[in-house]
């Protein structure tokens, strides 16, 4: 075969080492469930910490707040409903 800069290409080794070991998938935090106002909450806190402590981007931060913003405006509105709903029946 050709001669390229003085690497003979009749028997070509691979540039990476032998053998090739794969990267492992870095580790998913395990994420507490969310069912009421409380836990919403909790997340907003941990979630504000870990920015604070520079753990995560206050831009990803700022949005992941503003979407448990919206789940806990649910919550509410889903409690008051239920509220309401109870008040109504006991007229």
């Amino acid at each position: 075969m050709s001669n390229l800069n003085g690497i003979s290409m009749d028997n070509p080794k691979p540039v990476w080492p032998s053998p090739v070991t794969p990267i492992p998938p870095e580790a998913k935090k395990r994420i507490q469930p969310i069912s009421n106002v409380i836990h919403v909450r909790e997340h907003m806190v941990r979630i504000f910490k870990e920015a604070r402590r520079g753990e995560c981007k206050v831009e990803d931060a700022s949005r992941l707040i503003h979407m448990l913003s919206l789940i806990q405006r649910s919550f509410e509105s889903s409690d008051l409903e239920e509220r309401l709903r109870r008040l109504e029946g006991a007229a």
